[in-house]
């Protein structure tokens, strides 16, 4: 990791904040090795006092400007501290004018849970699930496309985005969701990746925050 941080070097910056664990991971694409550099803050609801530190702890400022790329994970999750992680992504992106990707917290977890399904369902669609207090349950729809072998990113379509469901009969096989961003981070940087790869522009204006529960009761409208 000496030499990790460099004046040539064009980084990769990818910020997971969906649960009250803070994920950052930073890639070097000039780096042959393909050293992801990635800490998890468990910082709880300080994350406001705290955000700029801890991204600049894994990257620090001086370097920003050398940043090609950011992804950010958009929800569903803690709602103060995806927005405010998505603010700062989107606050850089538009400064250093690079893409800025985006990616729902169950897609990233897809990966991970998938594995738990029936061989038999492997390449079939499937649900994320959450129970939300006092909301009801919120879910998203997945399919495995194709397991890149050369940089291991697992390709999955997102159906349905997360959102609140009605009837939970409807949604089968479903798997609950699983917090882990130690895992999720890397996911999250190796997506980055594979759209720098396929030179995507991703416009900062259109990453937005996933609300499955609005805070407006349209009832009252």
């Amino acid at each position: 990791m000496q030499n990790f941080y460099t004046s040539k070097s064009k980084y990769l910056l990818a910020l997971h904040s969906c649960s009250e664990s803070f994920g950052i991971a930073v890639k070097d694409t000039e780096n042959h090795e393909k050293i992801i550099k990635s800490e998890v803050f468990n910082i709880g609801r300080s994350l406001s006092n705290k955000l700029f530190s801890c991204v600049e702890k894994i990257l620090p400022k001086e370097f920003w400007t050398q940043i090609i790329r950011i992804s950010v994970a958009k929800g569903p999750g803690s709602f103060t501290s995806t927005r405010l992680t998505i603010s700062m992504a989107r606050t850089i992106a538009q400064q250093v004018n690079c893409s800025l990707d985006s990616i729902s917290s169950f897609h990233l977890m897809a990966s991970r849970l998938y594995k738990d399904l029936n061989k038999s369902q492997i390449y079939y669609p499937f649900w994320i699930k959450d129970t939300l207090p006092r909301r009801g349950i919120v879910a998203g729809k997945y399919k495995l496309i194709k397991i890149h072998k050369e940089s291991n990113y697992h390709e999955f379509n997102e159906l349905i985005a997360p959102k609140l469901i009605i009837n939970e009969k409807e949604i089968n096989p479903a798997i609950y969701s699983s917090n882990n961003v130690e895992k999720d981070i890397i996911s999250l940087i190796e997506f980055s990746q594979y759209c720098q790869t396929l030179k995507i522009n991703s416009n900062w204006q259109q990453t937005l925050p996933i609300y499955p529960t609005s805070p407006i009761d349209h009832k009252k409208l």
